[in-house]
């Protein structure tokens, strides 16, 4: 468990790790009733995949048998919960920094460190705030009066919330427009605070994006990535201690399939 603490202006936060409740923020899903006699992979995931992962897994039980458990949360959240020895047999992170940081730490398996996906930063802005007929504009919309509130992730947590800072700063608009963000912990909060009007525009990845669509709020979103800020690497890596390798390595197989990495980018990934 965390205890956070948010410093006024990019996202800062102290944290205390309690070891004797060690479980992730996120929530655990199973994409599918595990198969009778066989133990899931679990899998720790960044949350911009929530719109696109559970789909694959369950393509991948179907071919494999291999049943799949995913827990939700930060990048930065499962990373100190891996070196924690939290129970999981693979890492999906937003960014490449984690994986080799743990690897070279020995928490992952080196050899295993693979990128599976290429992540856009998007701008998500309510349709209440853009003016019909009007294309949506850049990161200066921000600014606008009518936008009390945007929203991005921690950026001490997240890479799309540390991706999003470095964009308004290398536009010269974080010190101006500090003092509207509010933090979520991780993409999916953010997008929570999008769907409950809390915050009027917000940075998520385009993945989030494009599952926004079929919310009650509506909006529209432009992408910043490569021209604001590049593509995020997003990286995988075989945790050291899972008794589960063979079944790790033919996950992380197959999201380096062309049929995954089809569906990746049909669902807004580079």
């Amino acid at each position: 468990m965390f205890k956070f603490k948010h410093s006024k202006g990019d996202g800062s936060l102290s944290g205390s790790f309690l070891v004797s409740v060690l479980l992730l923020s996120g929530v655990l899903v199973s994409p599918r009733p595990a198969l009778a006699g066989k133990s899931p992979l679990h899998v720790a995931a960044a949350a911009d995949l929530m719109p696109v992962l559970p789909h694959l897994s369950r393509a991948f039980t179907k071919k494999s048998g291999i049943p799949v458990k995913i827990s939700w949360g930060a990048t930065g959240e499962e990373a100190l919960a891996i070196r924690h020895r939290a129970p999981y047999d693979l890492f999906l992170a937003a960014d490449s920094v984690h994986p080799r940081e743990l690897a070279r730490a020995g928490y992952l398996e080196r050899k295993s460190l693979k990128t599976y996906a290429k992540g856009i930063l998007v701008l998500w802005v309510s349709k209440k705030i853009l003016s019909e007929g009007k294309t949506l504009p850049d990161t200066a919309v921000l600014s606008r009066p009518e936008i009390k509130k945007f929203a991005l992730a921690n950026p001490r947590l997240a890479p799309y919330g540390k991706a999003a800072l470095s964009c308004l700063r290398s536009k010269g608009l974080w010190s101006k427009l500090r003092k509207k963000a509010v933090y979520g912990n991780s993409l999916a909060q953010v997008a929570q605070y999008l769907r409950t009007g809390t915050a009027q525009a917000g940075f998520l990845s385009e993945s989030q994006a494009m599952a926004q669509a079929g919310g009650s709020v509506k909006g529209d979103f432009v992408a910043l990535s490569p021209a604001c800020h590049p593509y995020l690497t997003q990286a995988m890596g075989i945790v050291s201690r899972s008794k589960r390798k063979r079944e790790a390595r033919a996950f992380e197989d197959f999201l380096v399939s062309p049929e995954a990495q089809g569906y990746l980018k049909e669902h807004g990934y580079h």
